[in-house]
């Protein structure tokens, strides 16, 4: 949870301030960087701007891979200072920019904002926001560029917030300064039915709900982090994903889902090609087996899900499996091979030709020929499915990465999701 604090009054809300936000291909390079800047220079005529960034391109990957140069695990609160130097660059560029076509503005860390983070590296989350500076600034400023992605520790450490995390930056900016909307830039004119790069027929979605989005987002849709989704549900503040090189382009408005098509049953299919999954095997069946598992993941801050637990009752015996993100893979290993020490377990498997591909909608509740087509589709095309997980709003399977994108065209076909 957010909590904002500051020394002047933000209880009524602010219509003529704007938070946008502009991802790393946006600033990829100086002409770009003068686009955006030409963009916040025509926003101008409707009030003030705080703009969030990320790093330029890919300096977030290539500062990774010097580090892994010097260490081959190098330390996470060095890593998130490393890291954190890319938003530095592009927010100091921008300004600049501005700054040469007259505009006034000023560049801020999350430190000079005062973003106050748990002291979690490299995946922390946000706790308290200061917005006395940006508030002091906006008397003699027309534009405030906030560095995106991290955030500083009560003992002054730098973190970060983790992949998309300059979505979380903007949002949880728009909701302490109280804007109405927040614009997300990318590269894609909005929210689609599918993946368009993937799917060639799938279909612009002009608004849709917190709740779809937000499972299109956990599923592995890329275009808006999840947690920036959850802090615009709680505190209410409108999501726009927009184009850049589309400026004039309306794009995807999320909101609270009052004004959605009561008829759409599903809104889109979610390809998820980052993930691994993972079984300890001939574990115990006694109560608080499944806790000590969890636990083990939490203490090591991985998230599992679609766990899955095959009992053999004459053995007295359990195999539990769940999936993990990728990039946690090495490191729920070694906490499994620790664990089954402990629980006189069997042997630790893992499988990282998985993918998860997931239809979500928010009508899907109480249609039951929703699931059966699904299955059907995949089983006609001889697409084996690994696991199965489920809720109100998403239908999931594991299938093989190879098959995954094939999966997803099939299901889009078959619910007719490129028809509005």
């Amino acid at each position: 949870m957010v909590s904002t604090s500051s020394t002047s009054p933000i209880g009524t809300r602010t219509k003529q301030l704007s938070v946008l936000k502009f991802g790393g291909t946006s600033v990829k390079s100086v002409p770009r960087i003068q686009h955006v800047a030409e963009i916040a220079q025509k926003r101008l005529k409707d009030g003030p701007l705080i703009i969030v960034v990320s790093a330029m391109g890919d300096t977030t990957d290539y500062l990774l891979k010097l580090a892994k140069q010097c260490a081959s695990n190098p330390d996470k609160r060095e890593l998130d200072s490393l890291l954190s130097t890319g938003e530095q660059i592009s927010i100091t560029l921008l300004s600049i920019v501005l700054q040469s076509m007259g505009v006034r503005a000023k560049s801020f860390t999350a430190s000079q904002v005062g973003i106050f983070t748990e002291s979690v590296f490299s995946k922390a989350r946000i706790v308290d926001l200061k917005t006395d500076a940006l508030q002091k600034s906006l008397l003699n400023t027309d534009v405030l560029i906030v560095a995106g992605f991290q955030g500083i520790t009560p003992e002054g450490d730098i973190t970060t917030l983790g992949r998309g995390g300059s979505d979380t930056t903007a949002v949880a900016l728009a909701a302490a300064m109280d804007a109405e909307v927040c614009d997300i830039f990318t590269d894609v004119d909005g929210i689609y039915t599918a993946d368009p790069n993937s799917i060639r027929n799938a279909r612009l979605l002009k608004e849709i709900s917190y709740e779809e989005v937000l499972e299109m987002a956990r599923l592995g849709a890329q275009v808006i982090h999840p947690r920036a989704v959850e802090l615009g549900r709680q505190y209410g503040v409108k999501l726009r994903v927009r184009n850049t090189f589309k400026p004039d382009h309306e794009g995807t408005i999320i909101h609270g889902g009052d004004k959605v098509e009561i008829y759409r049953t599903v809104s889109g299919v979610a390809v998820d090609k980052d993930q691994a999954r993972v079984a300890i095997m001939d574990v115990p069946d006694q109560p608080g087996v499944a806790g000590k598992i969890a636990r083990a993941m939490a203490d090591k801050n991985i998230v599992i899900d679609m766990i899955m637990q095959a009992v053999h009752p004459s053995l007295g015996l359990n195999n539990v499996t769940f999936t993990v993100h990728e990039t946690d893979l090495d490191e729920t290993k070694k906490v499994l091979q620790e664990l089954k020490v402990k629980l006189n377990a069997g042997e630790v498997l893992a499988d990282s030709d998985i993918a998860k591909v997931s239809l979500i909608g928010a009508g899907m509740v109480g249609q039951p020929g929703v699931a059966a087509k699904f299955f059907e589709v995949l089983g006609g095309a001889n697409i084996n499915i690994k696991m199965i997980g489920s809720s109100e709003m998403k239908l999931t399977c594991v299938v093989s990465k190879e098959q995954a994108s094939e999966a997803a065209r099939l299901i889009h076909d078959a619910f007719e999701l490129h028809k509005a």
